[in-house]
């Protein structure tokens, strides 16, 4: 799979080379020309790979996927997107805490690089968001919040997890190795200890859930409040303050009634599809 995703990333080069000859669309600063390359990355470096991979086994690819349709489908997607709002607190704590990570002395060149990613990720994010338009913002939707969800949990969570599952022998292990490169795979260093704990999530929503819409809802409805909030609250005092919220002790404490009330959670959806299945 990561072969397919390697010979993907080229194919992904020479197409945007295609545009840039032929269209003369080339401009990085062109928030189209941005969702151009991240349409080719999640179709070519992430779904394809994955859809191969598990078109490559006997039972076929949505039956190695866990695609199937179950009448217990919705309240279990239901379950998992309540689930991720419970987590909301816990998850904005460890992002303001990873934002304030500080490497030693020693390091301060690699400090230097990961800061000039971390700001090119925000201004590119930017140049995706900025338009206020219900057009852009269904285009966003599509791109950001469907097509991503589904191409990285194909990649993620139906095979690699899966895979990983099969080969270290242990089911807890895979969801944690598996969240660690999907955290580490998008190249936000300041966002590493959040994305790591959604991937866990996520992992754990599909490895009791056993059904891959679970997690795609999950990573759909985190994708897409994001969007949303930004579309119709923007940079407001509101947003600000919330982005921007010292580590308190009252927030610490929030986040820790964040963290408990998402393992009960997690045990209820755990028993619950147990009796499902």
């Amino acid at each position: 799979m990561f072969f397919f995703s390697l010979v993907g990333m080229f194919v992904a080069g020479g197409i945007r080379q295609f545009f840039s000859l032929v269209f003369g669309f080339d401009d990085p600063s062109n928030a189209w020309f941005i969702r151009l390359n991240t349409f080719l990355q999640s179709l070519l470096m992430f779904f394809f790979p994955a859809y191969c991979v598990a078109g490559m086994s006997e039972s076929g690819p949505s039956r190695f996927l866990r695609l199937q349709r179950s009448s217990h489908l919705f309240s279990a997607i239901g379950l998992a997107v309540l689930i991720f709002m419970v987590a909301m607190p816990m998850v904005s704590f460890l992002m303001q805490w990873n934002e304030q990570m500080r490497l030693p002395e020693s390091f301060k060149s690699i400090e230097h690089w990961m800061r000039e990613m971390e700001d090119a990720a925000a201004a590119t994010t930017n140049l995706l968001l900025e338009e206020k338009s219900v057009w852009v913002l269904m285009v966003n939707l599509l791109l950001i919040g469907v097509f991503a969800a589904i191409s990285e949990e194909f990649f993620f969570r139906g095979v690699l997890q899966q895979s990983l599952a099969e080969m270290v022998k242990n089911k807890h292990a895979a969801v944690w190795i598996t969240a660690f490169l999907f955290s580490i795979m998008h190249l936000q260093f300041y966002g590493f200890f959040p994305r790591l704990v959604l991937g866990v999530l996520l992992g754990y929503l599909f490895l009791y859930g056993r059904n891959l819409w679970i997690p795609i809802a999950a990573h759909f409805f985190n994708n897409a409040l994001s969007l949303l909030t930004v579309f119709y609250f923007g940079e407001t005092d509101f947003v600000l303050r919330m982005e921007n919220r010292p580590l308190t002790l009252a927030f610490g404490c929030w986040a820790a009634v964040s963290l408990m009330a998402t393992l009960l959670l997690f045990q209820l959806y755990k028993k619950r599809m147990e009796d499902v299945y």
